[in-house]
């Protein structure tokens, strides 16, 4: 019986863990260095494929994320002006999806929060928060683009 519990809680993945593996389906397991060369330090057919994939990654959370709370995430990444301004950022994300009481978009939002926070995390310098800047513009784009709102 202990051995069967102690089983049960090792194959346990955490909301996170899972929001990983979605975003990683999507958006590929590189995602985060794609997100740190985003715009001019990514060659250009990797750009194209990258850009296809956060067209798929924002279409089918449309529903999930609004324009406005995905505006407000953009102005505070927009804002900072070096590293240490950028990881204030992840709080406040996490807030954001720890407050949201529906299901769908508590998970949208989750997903957001992983994409982002390990790109905050792995930043090492000013063309870094440049292009996490950039790269959170395109997400405000796109979620215009095909969102409902």
């Amino acid at each position: 019986m202990r051995d069967n519990q102690f089983s049960r809680q090792q194959n346990t993945k955490t909301p996170e863990e899972l929001w990983r593996e979605r975003v990683e389906s999507v958006l590929g397991k590189d995602y985060v260095q794609k997100i740190l060369a985003f715009g001019e330090d990514l060659d250009i057919n990797e750009f194209k494929k990258f850009n296809e994939r956060i067209q798929n990654f924002i279409r089918e959370r449309t529903e999930g994320i609004t324009s406005s709370r995905l505006r407000k995430v953009y102005d505070l990444i927009k804002k900072a002006k070096n590293i240490s301004e950028l990881l204030y950022t992840i709080p406040y994300l996490a807030y954001m999806v720890g407050r949201e009481e529906s299901k769908r978009r508590k998970e949208a939002l989750g997903e957001l929060y992983v994409v982002l926070k390990e790109a905050i995390e792995k930043a090492e310098n000013d063309k870094h928060v440049k292009n996490i800047q950039k790269f959170t513009e395109a997400l405000v784009a796109y979620q215009k683009f095909y969102g409902k709102d």
